[in-house]
């Protein structure tokens, strides 16, 4: 398997590859899911199975695609809804 780290955004990504156009991304010790590699377009992959991953974008390098990983981590619960729970 080989491993590289990516900068994508500010964010330190470690990439691995697992099969031909496959890839697991970690940022720090947190999984965030899997990038494929789609002829020229990289698909981004949210979920900690390959086989039951959702797509969660698509972008045109592996370190953009890594990016739109972490997106769903950063979204925040507005301060109304938290008042309701």
């Amino acid at each position: 398997m080989n491993t590289m780290k990516l900068i994508s955004n500010g964010e330190t990504y470690t990439v691995a590859r697992l099969d031909s156009g496959v890839y697991q991304v970690l940022c720090g010790e947190r999984f965030l899911g899997f990038v494929e590699r789609a002829g020229s377009i990289y698909v981004a992959l949210s979920g900690t199975r390959y086989d039951r991953a959702v797509e969660a974008g698509q972008a045109l390098s592996l370190g953009k695609a890594a990016a739109l990983l972490r997106a769903p981590f950063e979204s925040t619960v507005p301060a109304d809804l938290l008042a309701v729970a």
